[in-house]
């Protein structure tokens, strides 16, 4: 499944409108400069729209920051809110959920949420420079 917003627009562009919709303000630093293979695109997109959706449903966050970095080998995608903190894989799925679609790429997933936060979840896809 690739949406069509993200085909027209790359990942930049769907991101930049996932932020827009976002009841919760949300920081953007995107650092991509080239397009990446279609499934990618659709993986990078979806976790960050899940990672999106946590935050926005469960963190009683006043604001997000989103960065999207090409290291060319690698994409990193981290996001960071001012929430309550204590996110746990284990207490739903879509932390899991982003787990696996990750993992069908050799990517990562990496949390940080101590109680009382902040949270941050960074990401990270492998791809070719």
């Amino acid at each position: 499944i690739h949406p069509p917003l993200l085909a027209d627009r790359g990942l930049p562009g769907a991101i930049q409108a996932l932020s827009l919709a976002s009841s919760i303000p949300v920081d953007l630093d995107l650092r991509l400069d080239r397009r990446l293979p279609a499934p990618m695109e659709s993986a990078a997109y979806f976790v960050l729209a899940e990672a999106l959706a946590n935050v926005i449903k469960h963190a009683d966050a006043d604001r997000i920051t989103l960065s999207v970095t090409d290291l060319g080998s690698r994409l990193v995608l981290r996001l960071r809110d001012d929430g309550r903190g204590g996110a746990d894989p284990s207490r739903g799925t879509g932390l899991r959920g982003i787990e696996r679609r990750l993992a069908a790429f050799d990517g990562t997933l990496r949390l940080t949420s101590p109680p009382g936060g902040p949270t941050v979840v960074e990401m990270e896809l492998p791809c070719a420079s």
